[in-house]
């Protein structure tokens, strides 16, 4: 491999390297640089993988050193061909990097489909072996690079092909080539999940579950179909954990029922419940003061959260008291934010149907570096910056030392996108948001019909032989 690419470009195209770290690869890019953020991001999720498997060190090291160059080939420095996957190889080559690693940057993810329309390029293809993309190396490149977006982030599939649509075009080459690949991509997948739930001897993963739309119809409790089925659950080896938009005050007898053995999360992964006690998670929100100023002179309604409470000094309307009511909410106080307490969102009351206000509130979040997310139809609300559900799961199953691939995030609400992003499998009920439904690994029934339920008793009937299946009936396919 590395010989055949000597040969087509005999000189080396930056300074020869022999440590291939982080440095290295920074030392390519600006440090701003969206691309580095993707490598590093892939690379994370490298790590993620190789330490809840049980590969070897020589394997688990070749396969963080690929994920972190395999895009190595963008970088202006190193651009011959401006085909970046053999651009890349053609580098480590001459660095004297691993055979396999050279050949994982070189066939990563969607290259052998890309270079079927690119006579210029496939010329070169055409004179390296043909690879064996059941190779793990390549495999598990593959589904780093593509649960990672441009910017870094960590995305599901889903969200990966959404935002290439975005990108280029729904009719575009880009997400047209991505579907193709998405069958290998959920053949790693459930390896993924079947090795690491028998190398953990976890049959099946810890569920977290989003409440209102999902678990529950707004404005019921919980019924005895959903309890009974998340009841076999944990009878079963399975983890279950509320992760939810509300308050913890608010939902003390459900945590009870679902099982206080676990820890919940609420106000969108700033607070987590841990056997009864309530503890901050995360950053606040310093700037809530001129925030609220800002709403109030808009004309815009808030609720502000803090650790222990919630406060407003809107004049909240029947409709927007009976919203909170609705699902179950604690009613605000009016008066002054307790900022001392620790502010962890302003909700704001903006339907989703007054779009300029919409802006207006995202665009304030922007303006003071906060996240801005919609939790239901009617509400629109403001967060610590790069902080949501996910970071509440995934310190959650970083606790008591759970491999975090083995879990499923269920949602219906944007907030949820997070924790779809980062857990091993996501799941949608089919009541879900337009923006939800899409980024959802699995299309589940919906609230109504007990799709949470439904998607449980599955998991569960699959384990029998030790570990859990992906339910491949409710499998999106873009």
């Amino acid at each position: 491999m590395s010989s055949v690419l000597k040969e087509i470009f005999p000189e080396p195209m930056a300074p020869i390297a022999t440590v291939f770290n982080d440095e290295l690869a920074a030392s390519f890019y600006n440090a701003d640089s969206t691309r580095l953020a993707h490598m590093r991001q892939a690379c994370r999720t490298a790590k993620r993988i190789v330490s809840q498997m049980n590969y070897d060190k020589e394997l688990s090291d070749k396969i963080i050193i690929a994920a972190l160059f395999h895009d190595i080939g963008y970088s202006e420095k190193l651009a011959k061909t401006g085909f970046h996957p053999l651009d890349g190889a053609a580098y480590l080559a001459h660095c004297g990097a691993p055979e396999d690693v050279i050949e994982a940057v070189l066939w990563h993810s969607s290259t052998p489909l890309e270079i079927q329309n690119l006579p210029e390029i496939k010329v070169y293809y055409d004179k390296f072996p043909v690879p064996d993309l059941e190779n793990i190396l390549i495999r598990t490149v593959c589904y780093c690079d593509f649960r990672t977006s441009p910017l870094g982030e960590s995305f599901s599939f889903g969200q990966r092909i959404v935002e290439l649509k975005n990108r280029f075009g729904t009719g575009s080459i880009a997400p047209a080539i991505a579907k193709k690949t998405l069958p290998a991509a959920r053949k790693d997948q459930d390896y993924l999940a079947r090795n690491i739930t028998q190398n953990r001897n976890a049959p099946l993963p810890w569920i977290f579950c989003d409440i209102d739309g999902t678990l529950i119809e707004p404005g019921n409790i919980i019924d005895e179909i959903s309890a009974n089925a998340i009841e076999r659950f944990r009878s079963a080896g399975g983890k279950f954990s509320l992760v939810t938009g509300k308050h913890l005050i608010s939902i003390p007898e459900l945590i009870e029922i679902v099982g206080s053995e676990n820890a919940h999360a609420g106000v969108n992964g700033s607070l987590i419940n841990r056997s009864g006690d309530l503890s901050l998670h995360g950053t606040t929100i310093a700037q809530c003061k001129s925030i609220e100023e800002t709403l109030l002179e808009a004309g815009i309604h808030y609720a502000t959260y803090v650790t222990d409470g919630i406060w407003t000094r809107s004049d909240l309307l029947k409709a927007e008291l009976d919203a909170f009511t609705l699902v179950g909410e604690t009613l605000p106080q009016k008066g002054l934010t307790p900022e001392k307490k620790g502010v962890i969102k302003v909700l704001t009351f903006s339907h989703r149907n007054k779009i300029e206000q919409c802006k207006f509130v995202r665009k304030l979040a922007e303006k003071h570096g906060l996240s801005c997310v919609r939790t239901a139809e009617e509400f629109l609300e403001i967060g610590p910056a790069k902080h949501g559900k996910h970071s509440a799961a995934m310190q959650i199953m970083k606790e008591i030392g759970w491999p975090d691939l083995n879990s499923i995030a269920i949602g219906d609400s944007e907030n949820d996108l997070t924790m779809f992003g980062h857990a091993g499998l996501s799941a949608a009920v089919a009541n879900a948001a337009p923006e939800v439904l899409p980024a959802a690994d699995l299309h589940i029934p919906s609230c109504q019909d007990h799709g949470v339920a439904k998607l449980l008793d599955e998991l569960v009937e699959s384990s029998k032989d030790g570990y859990w299946s992906i339910p491949r009936k409710w499998l999106v396919q873009h």
